[in-house]
């Protein structure tokens, strides 16, 4: 991490937007090679995200059985939060139906709103690595009381979650959880006071430039499939192209 910090501090403000998060993995893995990858961590919380909310009856009110999943793509350099199989409806224009899709699903469609476009969006949290704990991103509700708990919660599943790590020697086990109460602490007073460190602003930068959106829509009358294309700020109009899931799966 220190040698990524020296980079953050020498590395020019301008050429920030040149380094993608594959570089920063690439940085931080030199420093740390057992440190979890911005990438992986950001596809799999933000899959985790959707996942949860499959069968959400508030969430999905207007029942649709589809829900959005999250890929990053090496060749492309894009993280793409996507919908499969969604068919289409006779004498409804593509960016009709799938404007529709996207209005229906607020938490997504604000994203495309320019006015909007500084709001946090959950699913994204993964790639904030600085606010991840024993494998999970962390909230905080900012009341002292309930935070605390939330701390302890965390430094038991910690306990439970490593019980290879501690031994029968007591002084090492509790420098061990020192350091983790340390390191939890620290991220606990970043969420409250809602800082951004460089590496944070880095990534947001490299979000806003990576981050996509589709929706993929078939034809059943002429066997023909689509895709509907969003980025952030952008606006809700899509740009629709033929395509195949297949073709975008394995980009």
């Amino acid at each position: 991490m220190k040698f990524l910090k020296l980079l953050l501090f020498t590395y020019p403000i301008y050429c920030f937007g040149q380094i993608s998060l594959s570089e920063i993995d690439f940085f931080r893995k030199i420093t740390d090679p057992d440190v979890k990858s911005i990438i992986e961590t950001g596809e799999a919380h933000c899959n985790s995200y959707f996942e949860k909310k499959r069968g959400n009856i508030e969430f999905n009110k207007n029942k649709f059985s589809n829900f959005f999943s999250c890929k990053y793509s090496i060749q492309r350099d894009r993280f793409y939060i996507y919908m499969l199989s969604v068919e289409r409806i006779k004498n409804k224009s593509l960016r009709e139906l799938c404007r529709s899709i996207l209005i229906d699903q607020e938490y997504v469609a604000d994203h495309m709103d320019t006015s909007l476009n500084y709001q946090k969006k959950d699913y994204l949290d993964g790639f904030f690595v600085e606010n991840i704990f024993n494998d999970r991103v962390l909230s905080f509700k900012n009341n002292f009381s309930e935070d605390q708990l939330i701390i302890q919660n965390e430094i038991n599943n910690f306990i439970l979650n490593n019980r290879s790590k501690f031994s029968s020697n007591n002084e090492e086990n509790n420098q061990l959880l020192k350091k983790e109460e340390k390191k939890l602490n620290k991220i606990y007073k970043k969420i409250i006071s809602k800082s951004e460190s460089e590496l944070d602003k880095l990534i947001k930068n490299q979000l806003d430039k990576i981050v996509r959106y589709k929706i993929f829509v078939n034809d059943i009358n002429t066997f023909t499939s689509y895709s509907c294309n969003w980025q952030p700020g952008k606006g809700l109009k899509p740009y629709v192209k033929r395509e195949k899931f297949s073709e975008f799966e394995n980009s």
